[in-house]
């Protein structure tokens, strides 16, 4: 009896190598997005917390001492009103370091805007800003608008931002790079209501404080907060996000 085998022709070397380079090349396209994409989805959730964290001591501290109006919070954009602001959220915030208006809590270098290598502001040495570090890494500033919260920082007079009391800076995973605006630096606004993230559709930063997909300016990327909060993302650095945040 004959048997008859048909023979299976394999790859040459040629043909493996060529596979291979396909792979890698797609392999190389695809993996820092996917990376990326990973690094976000820690970011949000660490960002989340932080403003869970900030606004359960809010509470706490408007319980025990009252409206946050009423609160002796010294004048605007004075050392000596971010110390009082920060006093009054202090007993309820698990620390291991404070630095208050000195060097020592944050990157000790300038910060990079969200599509600007320089972002011309260093936190670490400014002398008006109380400074520290939370138990889980996360390096905090507060500035303080000056007691009875009559800054306005809302776009048309009315909102979100109309008694704005402070601003609380954060970094959500300290020293760590890379140190840039909406990527893991952030503002939330303390108002007479409570802690809201900066960027809300009525948010007006006299700063210029933006989100926005593209923008070179300097300060682009410190108003993300909002988006990241509610939308559990931050696809403001892959697409333009303004027609969806009305």
């Amino acid at each position: 009896m004959e048997h008859h085998y048909k023979i299976k022709k394999a790859f040459t070397l040629a043909e493996v190598l060529i596979t291979l380079g396909v792979i890698g090349i797609v392999a190389a396209m695809t993996l820092p997005t996917l990376i990326q994409k990973q690094q976000e989805k820690i970011a949000v959730t660490r960002l989340k917390n932080v403003y869970s964290i900030f606004s359960q001591a809010y509470l706490r501290a408007v319980s025990d001492n009252g409206p946050i109006e009423s609160w002796d919070i010294g004048t605007q954009d004075s050392a000596s009103g971010a110390l009082e602001l920060y006093d009054y959220f202090r007993p309820y915030l698990l620390k291991v370091r404070e630095c208050k208006t000195n060097a020592g809590c944050f990157y000790d270098g300038k910060y990079k805007a969200l599509n600007n290598p320089v972002y011309a502001w260093q936190p670490s040495t400014h002398p008006v800003y109380a400074k520290g570090i939370l138990a889980n890494g996360v390096s905090f500033i507060f500035w303080s608008a000056g007691s009875g919260c009559k800054l306005d920082y809302s776009a048309n007079h009315q909102g979100h931002y109309l008694n704005t009391c402070g601003i609380i800076h954060v970094d959500i995973n300290g020293y760590s790079a890379p140190n840039q605006a909406g990527v893991d630096f952030f503002d939330f606004v303390i108002t007479k209501g409570g802690i809201v993230p900066a960027g809300m559709v009525d948010y007006k930063s006299v700063y210029g404080s933006s989100c926005k997909f593209k923008d070179t300016s300097n300060k682009n990327g410190t108003a993300c907060t909002a988006w990241v909060i509610v939308n559990g993302n931050m696809d403001y650095r892959r697409r333009d996000i303004s027609s969806e945040w009305k």
